[in-house]
This record gives structure tokens, C-alpha cells and sequence, in this order.
């Protein structure tokens, strides 16, 4: 058992960057959080014993927040020793929140925002790691933007936004990030996308009202604003989460797999939109970037085609023979994406309209 957990443990730390410094783009991802409890694991076809992740928490959880944790964290995050602990939250209004996906999509907008402030020219571009295709976000004519009006912050938490959809894409390809392991299963998974949204709205708030605000502001104020929109989503305890993962298990989850089994995940979202209401509850919160839309004139997220990507063969040609894609080709790739898991065998789509509430 110890040489098992050893070989997770140098497998997840392997391919691991150091910690971001002041100001840096963020690495990538955090590990968290597959969707459901007590999430067991195998390497290769070995599963490994006595290693499970609860993956919930209660909104007091939501405590340090380390800017740009990515795969830096993995072993910290499934151990139990980082400062910043990541997991699933069940809300009345929001439905699942995962904290991971929040964090993440904060922190790229934090960051494009200061690169935003800080441009010295009025057309430039960001580029990223690349997600089976190279990563690029595109400004132009920004010498337009109104920054009284907090423009940049809006153009950051919507780009910011637009890559987490692209996460979602490639997560589904057979994106591999930490470790040699494919994430199938957080592909399209039901909260991610509003968890993601959330994230950016969260970002977007802080930077409106300190516009000027540094990073190591950022990470302090991150919190506070975190567990407030929490609570404003009614938040329930770590036991409510955990009694509304197994009253959905075989449906939306199953606990019979282990990680990195694809259908640890049954029901999947494949919606692209700047308009989501929360899965998995009634009358929830709705949240929205379509105010922000406008600004997508001055920025563009492109994804340009890069090595043979062979999992992309069962796309058109009409989108495999395009050098560069943009979130106006996301929505036909979800919808590929559906079909063919609509074909297997594990897939419950069909619940996602499924109510907790």
C-alpha cells in the first residue's frame, strides 16, 4: 500500500511547476474536484487502498486562498496539507459548487485584468500553456475601453470565463494536466461551468471596487467575498453536501468507479452560454456575463490548432480544417461531445433535470 501511495504521490508531483511569482500568469488548474463522495483512486488498473476523497466542505472552509495553486498543490490537495483546501459545497440557490473552479477562474481574471491596466500598447496578445491547441487571447483597439466604467475588469472576468469553457473542451478530448492522468471525468460535469461563472462575477467585484488592487491584496480579500456570495446562495453544511451527493449516486455519480474513470460522471452539461442557472435546484440563482459581451470586440480567446489531436477525428471537417477556433465554435463541439456520450452504455443526460430542493 505505501508503494502505491508513493508512486500517486511522485506521479502527481512529477510534471508540477513551482509557485507562481507576483503578477504571473496563473499555472493552470487546480486537482479538485471530481464530482461526488469518498472518491476511491487506481493507478492503471490497480486500485489503490485505504485512499479516498470526502471532496466537501462547509463555508468556513473557504478560508486561505493561494493565488495560481494549480498542480503545484496536487499532493497537498488529496492529503489534506495545503493552506488552501478546495472541494464540493451544496447550495439552495446555486446547486453544487465546486471551489476549485472558482478559484480558478479568478484568478486568470485578477490576472488579465493587471495585464489589462498595465499594457503599454493598445493591441497585444496573452499567450497560455496550450490545451491540446495553443492558447491565445487577442486585444485590440483597447484605447477604446472605458475605464471609468471598469471596462478592463469586465473584458478580464469574460476572458477569464471563455478559457474555463475551453477547460470543459479539452477536459473532454483527453486533456492530460497533472500527472499523467486524463480528466474525463470532470468533463462537462454539471457545476462546473456556473462554479467557473461564479469565479469570474466574484473576480469582477473585487477589481470594480479596488481597482487597483495587487495580488497579495487579492488573495486576502478573495475569501471574504467568496463566503459571502456562498451565503448569499445558502450554503449548507458539509453533512447536507454529502447526503445530497448519495441521494444522486448512480445517477449523477458513481461511487463504484474510481478515479480516473471517466464515468465516475454519468450526467454531464454540455451548454455554452453567458446566461446559466444552477443545476440540480429549483428557482436558483441565474448568472450572467451577457452585460459583458459587448467588450468581446477588444479580446478574443482563439485556440490554434497545434499537434494532431486525434480524439478531434470525429469532429466535421468544417471545424478541423480551421486553423483557429473561438467560443463561436464551442457549442457545436459540446454538442458532438453529447451525442456520442448519449450513445454509451453509463451516460444519465437524461437527469440532469433532476431537483435536490
Amino acid at each position: 500500500m505505501k508503494k502505491l501511495l508513493l508512486l500517486l504521490s511522485l506521479s502527481l508531483t512529477a510534471a508540477a511547476p513551482t509557485f507562481a511569482e507576483t503578477e504571473t500568469v496563473p499555472v493552470g488548474i487546480r486537482p479538485c474536484c471530481a464530482f461526488g463522495t469518498g472518491l476511491k483512486a487506481e493507478l492503471g488498473s490497480v486500485p489503490v487502498p485505504f485512499y479516498s476523497i470526502k471532496n466537501v466542505l462547509n463555508t468556513e472552509d473557504v478560508n486561505a486562498h493561494v493565488f495560481n495553486d494549480g498542480s503545484a498543490s496536487v499532493v497537498g490537495s488529496l492529503f489534506g496539507t495545503s493552506d488552501e483546501v478546495n472541494g464540493l459545497i451544496f447550495t439552495n440557490k446555486g446547486g453544487f459548487i465546486d471551489t476549485a473552479h472558482v478559484r480558478d477562474t479568478a484568478d486568470f481574471a485578477f490576472y488579465l485584468y493587471r495585464s489589462l491596466k498595465q499594457r503599454e500598447e493598445n493591441n497585444y496578445e496573452v499567450n497560455l500553456t496550450t490545451e491540446l491547441r495553443e492558447r491565445r487571447i487577442v486585444f485590440e483597439n483597447l484605447d477604446q475601453l472605458n475605464s471609468d466604467n471598469h471596462d478592463e475588469a469586465k473584458l478580464a472576468a469574460l476572458m477569464a470565463f471563455r478559457l474555463a469553457q475551453w477547460h470543459e473542451i479539452a477536459q473532454w478530448f483527453g486533456l492530460v494536466s497533472v500527472g499523467g492522468f486524463k480528466e474525463y471525468p470532470s468533463a462537462f460535469s454539471p457545476e462546473d461551468l456556473y462554479s467557473n461563472m461564479l469565479g469570474a462575477l466574484i473576480a469582477y467585484e473585487i477589481l470594480k471596487i479596488n481597482p487597483e488592487i495587487k495580488q497579495e491584496a487579492f488573495v486576502v480579500l478573495f475569501p471574504d467575498y467568496f463566503r459571502k456570495h456562498l451565503k448569499m446562495l445558502d450554503a449548507q453544511d458539509e453533512d447536507t453536501t454529502i447526503a445530497k451527493l448519495k441521494e444522486i449516486d448512480g445517477i449523477w455519480w458513481d461511487s463504484s468507479k474510481r478515479l480516473p474513470n471517466k464515468w465516475v460522471v454519468k450526467t454531464r452539461d454540455y451548454h455554452f452560454s453567458l446566461d446559466l442557472i444552477p443545476n440540480a435546484v429549483t428557482n436558483g440563482t441565474p448568472l450572467s456575463l451577457t452585460p459583458f459581451e459587448e467588450l468581446e470586440q477588444y479580446g478574443q480567446l482563439q485556440l490554434v490548432k497545434a499537434d494532431k489531436i486525434q480524439s478531434f477525428d470525429i469532429l466535421p471537417s468544417t471545424l478541423t480544417d480551421k486553423s483557429v477556433w473561438t467560443h463561436e465554435d464551442f457549442q457545436a463541439i459540446g454538442d458532438i461531445s453529447k451525442s456520442v456520450d448519449d450513445k454509451h452504455e453509463n451516460n444519465r443526460n437524461d437527469a440532469l433535470t433532476l431537483k435536490l430542493n
